[in-house]
């Protein structure tokens, strides 16, 4: 089983001069390798100094880290930044997972997402689906990951590893 961490990095953390020269140090202390790190970055944290964002994710991915916009949808110019940004996957945000099944609304947004990934060659992750029939229509609609309570709660490592082998043979 492969596990990727994934890390929300903030606008202090994106925008941090010695960012891209400390990665390899802490993917070292952790034991990751750089293909186990996904880092989570929101629009938002791209807005202040977007030239010296840009130039930090470009090395990043160079370096072999999956990169990801957290939160899709719900800033100004999703689109532009999935089209410039050399980012891996998109995750949707909640607001249009949340009764996806019967919100025709939420279910037009995320299945387009969906598509928009598939042609981009971007994986998707639904964030915050938490029912059954949430999980049913992303699974039928093609999502690649889904994240939230309907698969589980947050839980510490001793006792993620046990259950994603579980989940991993049923």
């Amino acid at each position: 089983m492969a596990v990727v961490a994934s890390v929300n990095l903030s606008t202090r953390n994106l925008l941090n001069h010695s960012l891209v020269a400390e990665i390899p140090g802490l993917l070292a202390q952790a034991g990751l390798s750089a293909g186990q790190l996904c880092l989570e970055i929101t629009e938002s944290a791209l807005m202040d100094e977007p030239e010296l964002a840009l130039r930090h994710l470009d090395a990043l991915s160079a370096h072999g880290l999956k990169l990801s916009i957290d939160d899709y949808g719900t800033g100004q110019s999703s689109l532009a930044y999935v089209k410039t940004l050399p980012v891996d996957e998109l995750k949707i945000a909640r607001t249009f997972v949340t009764a996806v099944d019967v919100t025709p609304c939420n279910a037009a947004i995320v299945r387009s997402t969906i598509l928009l990934c598939q042609e981009l060659g971007l994986s998707v992750v639904a964030e915050g689906a938490e029912t059954a029939e949430e999980l049913a229509w992303l699974r039928s609609n093609q999502c690649d990951f889904v994240q939230g309570y309907g698969v589980a709660k947050p839980m510490p490592l001793p006792e993620f590893i046990p259950w994603a082998q579980k989940f991993n043979h049923t």
